[in-house]
């Protein structure tokens, strides 16, 4: 009898500790990504063999690229994002200035959002598919890590991570990765973990070369329960502007950890 009660205790005790669990994981991706159900893809994400472009790739030959593009794809159901919530998401990416171009833009963000909708038209450029100019400033219930490539007048430089809240203009935090020895447009793969755990009200924000060991860029109080609803749909955003740039995913997982204490 005894040894039947600890073994309830025991399960119970698990049950509670680890409640409810969100994990996937996309090792690649396949011209299908975006028709099988798992991912919702909007605006400019195209899937292909290997990886998901987030913006059009390079047209050879054509002198017309396109410009003032957005993209956004997402996990097709929202997981939970509080209480007593950690995520911890890895995904490797490259970014690449087209070819014969003279600048690059704009960049991508991995990003918490209240609701699966279409990112605003408008929201191309230095809003990196997040906001736009009408939106900016107002409590939009999301969060988004920013992988900025460009230099606009707001910017620290064009080779920076931020933190963005209500604003791309006046992000929670901020931190340029040219100390690091990374360069968001180097056109090799970038990998970046992120954290947000619920316990200690904190995201952590890593980034490394795919072949080199993590470097911890950002660690940001953040009180995840004031900001975004008890469940998020989680995914990333690109944009450009006035330039064309290739924004490719390459690998992809999250896991969304209930726990009691």
């Amino acid at each position: 009898m005894k040894i039947f009660v600890l073994l309830l205790l025991s399960d119970f005790l698990l049950n509670q500790a680890s409640s409810q669990t969100t994990s996937f994981y996309f090792p690649s991706f396949s011209s299908e990504s975006c028709n099988n159900g798992s991912l919702l893809c909007m605006g400019a994400v195209t899937a292909y063999d290997g990886y998901l472009s987030l913006s059009s790739e390079p047209l050879p030959g054509s002198p017309n690229q396109p410009v003032d593009e957005v993209g956004r794809v997402l996990y097709h159901q929202p997981v939970l994002a509080w209480p007593n919530i950690t995520i911890v998401s890895s995904f490797t990416f490259r970014i690449s200035k087209y070819p014969n171009s003279t600048d690059s833009g704009d960049g991508m963000a991995f990003i918490f959002a209240p609701t699966n909708d279409t990112p605003s038209a408008q929201s191309y450029g230095s809003y990196l598919g997040i906001m736009d100019e009408f939106t900016e400033g107002e409590d939009m219930h999301q969060i988004a890590v920013e992988l900025d490539a460009y230099k606009n007048d707001f910017d620290l430089d064009g080779n920076h991570v931020a933190i963005d809240i209500k604003s791309v203009r006046q992000p929670v935090a901020l931190e340029s990765l040219n100390s690091t020895g990374v360069d968001l447009k180097s056109g090799r793969n970038i990998t970046v973990r992120i954290e947000c755990n619920g316990w200690q009200n904190l995201l952590y924000v890593n980034v490394h070369y795919a072949d080199h060991p993590p470097k911890n860029v950002i660690k940001q109080p953040i009180n995840i329960s004031d900001i975004v609803p008890s469940s998020v749909y989680v995914g990333f955003t690109a944009a450009t502007g006035a330039f064309s740039e290739s924004h490719q995913l390459l690998e992809w997982s999250l896991t969304s950890l209930q726990s009691v204490r």
